[in-house]
């Protein structure tokens, strides 16, 4: 609606030297273009969202693949070391901040057995390993809150864009009317071009 009512604004300029009328059509005009510069931001926004929580996926699964290997082989070191299962107990269906916890519990109570993990077949860099999976996980945090906080701004914007130019058009419709009311098919043209459409509902299903 705002885009046709814009056009309106540019063919019929003439019709608007100058006063109330002039004005609000260049409201309408720049919130039609930040809009569009907006919806690109939003839709951006959304993409870069999407891609750092794949991002976090990953970073989660690596985590808990290395947390898993150490848990696994704690519970074949149990009976050699008495309680070493509980220390390093994983449990699959953490929340991301309790695995994350976990995890920096895991190179604590791991780190004194590092020799012993590897007797038993663990890679000797696994503390290594496991320290570098929770930074990167995280580090995805920050990364997901911050594209997810950019669509939202965008979205925020937009709609703050799109109420401002409801507004404009609210005034013109006053003084359109008053300009054209003896210009029927200039007022109609008017009237289609600030109509805003609804969204088509669905038919009633017949009983």
């Amino acid at each position: 609606m705002l885009v046709r009512g814009n056009q309106f604004g540019v063919v019929n300029a003439g019709d608007f030297p100058s006063g109330v009328g002039v004005a609000q059509f260049a409201v309408i005009s720049t919130v039609v273009n930040d809009v569009e510069s907006k919806s690109a931001l939003q839709a951006g926004g959304f993409a870069e969202a999407a891609q750092q929580f794949e991002v976090k996926d990953t970073c989660r699964e690596n985590l808990r693949d290395e947390m898993s290997d150490i848990s696994r082989t704690a519970k074949s070191m149990e009976y050699e070391f008495d309680g070493i299962a509980d220390k390093l107990r994983f449990q699959r269906n953490m929340n991301d901040a309790t695995m994350l916890a976990t995890a920096r519990a895991f190179i604590t109570e791991a780190g004194p057995y590092a020799a012993n993990f590897k007797d038993y077949g663990l890679f000797g860099s696994f503390i290594a390993d496991l320290t570098a999976a929770a930074d990167a996980f995280e580090a995805s945090f920050s990364n997901t809150a911050a594209a997810t906080a950019e669509h939202v701004a965008a979205t925020a914007d937009t709609s703050a864009k799109i109420r401002e130019g409801m507004v404009a058009k609210r005034i013109l419709d006053g003084v359109v009317q008053n300009k054209y009311n003896n210009d029927p098919g200039k007022l109609a043209a008017w009237l289609s071009a600030s109509h805003t459409e609804k969204a088509p509902k669905k038919k009633a299903p017949t009983p």
